[in-house]
């Protein structure tokens, strides 16, 4: 066991978890909000990168007419590090035209490396007993294929016991209640409820720089920095463009930034990360939870050496159904995060100093699919007359 996890977490690994509300501003900005980010090679093909977004968690199926609608004032923004730095060398966008839900999609422009663009229509969410199915779209001139709209929450956790977990070791600093994070025996928070999924797939000649095969991702929700409310209560947007929320590995600021601080972190860079700007929060925390020094020093370097950037070694095998599973692929082997790795047991066992960990939810309730953008459909309302299982593990 102990060689494993020394396995999973050499220094250029990367831990993650969810983002979902990791901060004050997006718990009012659900629009804004980054629930997970995914960056794996296509099973099916690994010469290409799949990147996922999922935001704007908690959606429940009896309001997708009113909740299913991607903000057109934000630019979803993959930044992508290449050089093997914590600098952005290249970057994908993803906007979103003026959407009303219910019947009409809405038509995503996507901005490439190369700044070329393709449109593509979203996919409709509806309210009928069965998901349309998913609209993708392949761009000729570039082969990037590109899907958004409302899917299953592909994440996988017991929030509760999490939350539980890292409060108590801000009561209690250096002794948490170890036991609270699997005390519920495995009620995943995010199973019945749905998000919505930018997911792009991307030759990974297109993103490769001088640092060769190794990639870094970091995806962005970002705003305008000025807002006008006119005639309608019609938003629009102008001058720079200000980060409303980010991830590269999502625990950072939900476990180891202090609230007052969250928002001033996805207002950030990677960069400042670099730079140390969050260094001593983050060993801070790491102590409430009782790390020892040395896994401190690992997961210090880990979260902050070259930035919060979630890695990619295209040279990592991915295998597998359902986005890939292989072990020796993944999280904890340079292979990004794919959908299917349980990454928050691993991680919460690295905290706990390499002694085994868990939360006892080991997967998602429904299964993944085994061709992009491999996110599972999304739950829908139940036909009348029939009082189903709602799937939500409250």
């Amino acid at each position: 066991m102990a060689i494993a996890f020394a396995v999973q977490f050499v220094p250029a690994a990367r831990t993650t978890a969810s983002d979902h509300l990791d901060s004050p501003i997006v718990a009012q900005d659900r629009g804004a909000d980054i629930a997970d980010v995914y960056a794996f090679l296509d099973p099916n093909d690994n010469s290409k990168v799949v990147l996922i977004e999922s935001t704007q968690g908690f959606i429940v199926s009896g309001e997708h007419f009113g909740m299913s609608i991607f903000d057109s004032n934000i630019r979803y923004r993959v930044e992508i590090e290449n050089t093997g730095d914590a600098k952005p060398d290249e970057f994908i966008d993803v906007t979103y035209s003026k959407g009303i839900g219910r019947l009409t999609n809405q038509t995503a422009t996507i901005r490439l490396p190369d700044g070329k663009t393709f449109t593509a229509p979203t996919t409709i969410a509806t309210q009928d007993y069965h998901a349309n199915p998913p609209v993708i779209t392949t761009d000729p001139a570039s082969g990037v294929k590109f899907f958004a709209g409302v899917m299953d929450d592909p994440f996988f956790l017991d929030d509760t016991g999490a939350n539980r977990f890292v409060a108590s070791s801000l009561m209690h600093p250096g002794h948490p209640d170890k036991s609270l994070l699997g005390a519920r025996g495995g009620r995943d928070t995010y199973a019945g409820f749905n998000t919505m999924i930018t997911a792009l797939e991307v030759p990974a000649s297109m993103l490769r720089g001088s640092a060769g095969n190794l990639l870094g991702f970091n995806f962005l929700t970002q705003r305008r920095a000025i807002q006008t409310i006119g005639e309608n209560n019609q938003i629009t947007g102008s001058g720079d463009w200000k980060t409303i929320d980010r991830e590269g590995n999502g625990l950072v600021n939900n476990g180891l930034i202090p609230g007052p601080r969250k928002d001033e972190y996805n207002a950030s860079t990677t960069e400042d990360d670099a730079n140390g700007k969050f260094k001593a929060d983050i060993i801070k925390d790491l102590k409430n939870f009782g790390t020892d020094d040395a896994h401190i020093a690992m997961l210090a370097k880990i979260a902050v050496a070259n930035g919060d950037i979630l890695r990619l070694d295209t040279t990592v095998p991915n295998r597998g159904s359902g986005g890939g599973y292989n072990k020796n692929g993944g999280f904890g082997h340079m292979g990004g995060r794919r959908l299917r790795d349980d990454i928050i047991d691993i991680t919460f066992t690295v905290i706990n100093n390499g002694v085994p960990i868990t939360d006892h939810v080991d997967a998602n309730e429904k299964p993944f699919q085994n061709l992009f953008p491999f996110v599972a459909q999304p739950t829908q309302p139940f036909p009348p007359g029939s009082n189903p299982d709602d799937h939500t593990r409250q």
